[in-house]
């Protein structure tokens, strides 16, 4: 579930099954200490199965997003009233 509104937004990533069951973790640009963590789940849509993690409500802002397999944290931009994918797959 996501909670998108005034001032917030959501991130969805999509990823390969190696991912499954893995942490991702999500930090506000400048303050890389404080992170926020969710798993990478199997998920159920119309089309079938996929492997999505999901950060459910963000304040609108520039995020970096964390995972031991990136040489570097991905940028991001959370958009208020809005969900923002990306498709790791």
């Amino acid at each position: 579930m996501v909670d998108v509104g005034p001032g917030t937004g959501a991130l969805v990533i999509y990823t390969n099954d190696d991912l499954r069951d893995e942490e991702i973790e999500i930090s506000r640009k400048g303050d890389d200490a404080n992170r926020a963590h969710t798993d990478v789940l199997r998920r159920r849509t119309a089309a079938g199965y996929l492997n999505a993690a999901v950060f459910g409500s963000l304040g609108e802002g520039e995020y970096l997003v964390w995972h031991k397999t990136l040489d570097e944290p991905a940028e991001v931009r959370i958009a208020a009233s809005e969900v923002t994918e990306l498709d790791w797959r």
